[in-house]
C-alpha cells in the first residue's frame, strides 16, 4: 500500500514538472504577461451557449505575431500539448468547437493579432489578421467607398476572419460564386508548424513583392492544381491557424431602396425570391419567418413579440442599389423588371410599412453589439444546414412539427442561389431548468431527424458531429483522417472536432 502510495506521488510530480514545463516555456516564447492559468478566465473558456460539454483548459496564451505561433506550435508538437484556436476578443461563443476536449487544451488567442494590413479599393480586396472584428472593419471600409460581404447582422466583437474561414452565409447571393466565398488567400501555419501561403499569396515573389507589381491577393486557388484554402474552411481550427486572409469586397452604393413583401404562404417568397436572383436585379436577399424579423428590429423581449404579432408569417427583403451619376436611373430600370416579373407570375403580395427601411439597413450593414438571437429569452439554439429550393417548405413543416414554439427561421440563398443555408433558431430561457431540458432534447432529435431526411449539416459542430460522420464512415472519415494525418501529424489542433480523435 505504501509503495503503491509512493508511485502515485510521483506519477503526479511527473505530471506536475511536465506541466510547469509548459508554463514556463510558453512564457518564454509570449512573455509571462501573455499567459495565464486565472480559473476564472479559464472558466469563460470551458462553456459556451451551447449543449457540449464543460471543460476547463489549461492555459490561455496570447501571441502577438506570427513567429510566436511557429514557435507556440513546434512547442506543442514537441511537450504534446494540444493547442484550441480563438479569434474573437469578446462575447459569446455559440457551437462548442472552441470548448477543450481534455485537460491539457491550450487556448491560443489571437486577438492580438488585429491589423488591418491592406485595403485595395481597385481590386476590391482587404487583408486582415484574425484579430479584426467587425466592428473594426466596417467603418473603415465605408470610408473607402467599400463594401463588406458579410453574414446578417453578426456580431460586433466576432472575428470577420472566423466568420469567413466558418463559412457563415452572406446575404447578397448574387457575389456568392462559390462556396468559399468571401474568402480568397490565407497566410497559414499547419499543425506541423509549416508555413504556408494559399492562391495567388503563395507566389512568385513575396507578398511585398507582388504589391509592388500591382497585384493583388484575389484568387484562391492553388498554388498548382492544389487548393489547400478548401481543407482549411470548416475544419474548426483543426487543420492550420490563419495568421491573415484576404477577403472579397464590393463597392458601396449611393442609393439604396428596401423592399419588404409578406406573405402567410413562404411559397409565393421562394418562387419570387427565385425569379430576382435568375436575373441578378438585388443585392441583399433573405427570408424571414416574423419572429426573427423581430428580433432583428427590436431589442426588448415585450417589443419583440408585439412587433412579431403585427406581421404575417413569412418576409421576403431585398435592397436594391445603385451609384454614381446613373444611380437613379438603374433604380428607376430595376424597379420596372421587378414590377414585371411580379406580373408574370402573378404575384399578389404586401408590402409591408410598419418597420422603418432604415432599421432593416441597419442590421444588414452593421455589426450587432447585442447579439439578436439573444433578446427574445436570453437563450438560443440554431439548427442549419444546406438544401436545394425543392425541399425547403418540407424542411419547415418537419422542423415545426417537432418545435412548434419559440422558433425563428432564416433562409438565405447562397451560391448564386444554386442552394440555400435553412437556419431554425429555437428560443429558451437558459435559468430555466425543465425548459433548457426540453429544449435540448427537441434539437438533438430534430437535428437527428433533418440528416435521416438528406439535410446537409456542412458545419457539423459539436454534438452534431458523430453523427454526420457516423453517417460517412467508409469515405468523407477516411479521407479526412488522411488530411489531418499529413497536416497536423500529431494531432495537435483542436483535437476531438470533426471526426479526428481526442
Amino acid at each position: 500500500m505504501e509503495i503503491f502510495y509512493e508511485e502515485r506521488n510521483i506519477f503526479f510530480f511527473i505530471i506536475s514538472m511536465s506541466e510547469d514545463q509548459i508554463y514556463n516555456e510558453l512564457g518564454k516564447i509570449c512573455g509571462l504577461k501573455n499567459i495565464s492559468n486565472d480559473s476564472t478566465l479559464l472558466k469563460t473558456f470551458s462553456e459556451d451557449l451551447s449543449f457540449f460539454p464543460k471543460n476547463d483548459p489549461k492555459y490561455v496564451i496570447w501571441p502577438e505575431n506570427r513567429k510566436q505561433i511557429q514557435k507556440i506550435l513546434k512547442l506543442a508538437n514537441s511537450l504534446k500539448f494540444s493547442i484550441i484556436p480563438v479569434s474573437s476578443p469578446s462575447g459569446p461563443r455559440h457551437h462548442g468547437d472552441t470548448i477543450p476536449r481534455h485537460n491539457k487544451g491550450v487556448i491560443l488567442n489571437l486577438s492580438k493579432l488585429n491589423k488591418i494590413i491592406n485595403i485595395d479599393r481597385k481590386n476590391r480586396v482587404v487583408m486582415i489578421e484574425p484579430g479584426v472584428t467587425f466592428t473594426d472593419l466596417i467603418p473603415r471600409l465605408h470610408k473607402k467607398g467599400l463594401k463588406l460581404l458579410m453574414p446578417l447582422s453578426p456580431r460586433a466583437s466576432k472575428s470577420v476572419l472566423t466568420a469567413a474561414l466558418e463559412r457563415e452565409p452572406i446575404t447578397i447571393p448574387r457575389y456568392m460564386w462559390d462556396s468559399s466565398d468571401p474568402l480568397l488567400c490565407t497566410e497559414v501555419f499547419f499543425g506541423n508548424g509549416e508555413l504556408f501561403k494559399t492562391g495567388t499569396a503563395a507566389g512568385p515573389g513575396s507578398i511585398k513583392q507582388q504589391k509592388k507589381s500591382g497585384q493583388a491577393q484575389v484568387n484562391p486557388m492553388g498554388p498548382t492544381q492544389f487548393s489547400p484554402f478548401r481543407v482549411i474552411q470548416g475544419a474548426q481550427g483543426s487543420i492550420g491557424i490563419v495568421t491573415w486572409a484576404t477577403l472579397k469586397l464590393e463597392l458601396g452604393s449611393s442609393i439604396q431602396k428596401v423592399y419588404h413583401l409578406q406573405s402567410d404562404d413562404i411559397k409565393k417568397l421562394l418562387d419570387f425570391q427565385y425569379e430576382l436572383l435568375k436575373y441578378r436585379l438585388c443585392d441583399e436577399l433573405l427570408i424571414l419567418n416574423n419572429l426573427n424579423l423581430a428580433c432583428l428590429v427590436k431589442e426588448k423581449s415585450d417589443d419583440i413579440l408585439r412587433l412579431s404579432n403585427k406581421l404575417e408569417k413569412w418576409n421576403l427583403i431585398f435592397v436594391i442599389s445603385g451609384r454614381g451619376k446613373l444611380a437613379n436611373d438603374k433604380i428607376s430600370y430595376i424597379e420596372g423588371d421587378i414590377h414585371d416579373v411580379m406580373k408574370e407570375k402573378k404575384l399578389e403580395l404586401t408590402e409591408n410599412g410598419i418597420i422603418n427601411e432604415n432599421d432593416i439597413l441597419k442590421f444588414l450593414s452593421q455589426a450587432d453589439t447585442n447579439p439578436w438571437r439573444l433578446r427574445l429569452s436570453g437563450g438560443y439554439q440554431d439548427i442549419f444546414f444546406i438544401s436545394n429550393y425543392e425541399r425547403i417548405t418540407e424542411f419547415i413543416l418537419m422542423v415545426k412539427k417537432q418545435i412548434p414554439k419559440n422558433l425563428g427561421v432564416y433562409i438565405q440563398a447562397i451560391n448564386q442561389g444554386t442552394s440555400y443555408h435553412c437556419e431554425f433558431d429555437v428560443y429558451y430561457n437558459p435559468n430555466e431548468k425543465e425548459e433548457t431540458l426540453d429544449v435540448k432534447e427537441r434539437f438533438l432529435k430534430t437535428s437527428v431527424s433533418l440528416m435521416d431526411s438528406g439535410a446537409f449539416f456542412n458545419r457539423p459542430y459539436g454534438l452534431w458531429a458523430k453523427e454526420v460522420y457516423k453517417r460517412h464512415e467508409d469515405s468523407t472519415q477516411v479521407a479526412l483522417k488522411k488530411v489531418k494525418k499529413i497536416f497536423d501529424p500529431h494531432n495537435i489542433l483542436n483535437p476531438g472536432v470533426l471526426c479526428f480523435d481526442d
